[in-house]
């Protein structure tokens, strides 16, 4: 089961159902606690070649005081407590130490529940993005450009409407090739002038080349 979420998430507060093995009919294992004898919470990042382990056994699973709430586990240790056995059969919550989503290179943490009796192996895939999907405006990076704003702005310079919006040099040539294709443009000697939206206000020019192998264009955006 995938689980989106950003890379600077801290303090997440993780539910996953896991299913009772004597029932036919999925239905969720109810009862759990973090002192269910074999309980087993296993957690590998992407870029791991060992999992971080936490067991009854070995005393590294504690309790949820509050559920809903996120309260960081004792060093080398995790938390875990059931939601709702009425409403919500089967369905358990799982708060992991926030060194857990800060390996070096981590693209996702793959999170297993086993060994209680009567339940069936629950995974849960972590999917890490690099922006917030549910923010109204995310500041994503399209194309590399260290300084590139958000998707909305991107929109926008493609649309033609706002291509102040967008900074970053391979943001611009990105933006100045658009303008190539749509605005006016004319060639004079070497000198090739593209026009801003108003068809009449220089938005870019270039020097025109014809040596073989050379950039056929060399760009001076004057904005």
């Amino acid at each position: 089961m995938p689980y989106l979420c950003t890379f600077d998430e801290d303090s997440r507060i993780i539910r996953v159902k896991i299913v009772d093995s004597s029932s036919g009919t999925g239905a969720g294992k109810t009862g759990l606690t973090f002192e269910s004898s074999g309980l087993k919470i296993s957690t590998i990042a992407s870029p791991e070649a060992a999992p971080t382990v936490y067991t009854v056994a070995g005393a590294t699973i504690e309790t949820i005081t509050t559920l809903g709430t996120y309260a960081a586990p004792t060093a080398t240790k995790c938390r875990f407590k059931e939601v709702d056995a009425t409403n919500h059969p089967g369905l358990y919550e799982i708060q992991l130490a926030n060194a857990r989503y800060a390996i070096s290179g981590q693209k996702g943490l793959v999170i297993t529940i086993s060994g209680a009796a009567g339940t069936v192996q629950a995974d849960l895939h972590l999917l890490f993005t690099a922006f917030d999907l549910q923010d109204a405006d995310p500041k994503v990076d399209l194309i590399d450009a260290p300084n590139a704003t958000g998707l909305a702005a991107i929109a926008d310079a493609i649309l033609c409407r706002n291509f102040a919006s967008v900074s970053g040099e391979a943001a611009r040539s990105m933006i100045n090739a658009l303008r190539f294709l749509r605005n006016k443009w004319s060639i004079s000697s070497t000198t090739l002038t593209v026009t801003k939206e108003d068809d009449s206000t220089e938005a870019w020019h270039g020097t025109v080349t014809a040596t073989p192998g050379a950039d056929p264009v060399t760009a001076n955006d004057p904005s």
